[in-house]
């Protein structure tokens, strides 16, 4: 099963908008941001730039946030 992208959601939320709005501003469908939320899909490395960029946070925050370890964090 997989988990809901939270940091995702509130991003979105706080914003005010619908999926169908924030999908199309950041230049990807809603049924893809649907399913970049629900965890359904990773997207591409193009993609979660253009989210990222689109909430003008880093791509680790919204899609590595809290699966980044110490030691991953020392090998960059």
């Amino acid at each position: 099963m997989t988990k809901p992208n939270k940091v995702l959601i509130e991003l979105r939320r706080k914003r005010g908008e619908s999926q169908k709005t924030a999908a199309k501003n950041i230049g990807i469908t809603q049924s893809m941001l649907a399913m970049l939320e629900t965890g359904d899909r990773r997207g591409s490395d193009a993609t979660k730039i253009a989210v990222a960029n689109y909430y003008g946070v880093s791509v680790d925050h919204i899609f590595f946030g809290s699966n980044i370890t110490k030691r991953d964090k020392e090998d960059k």
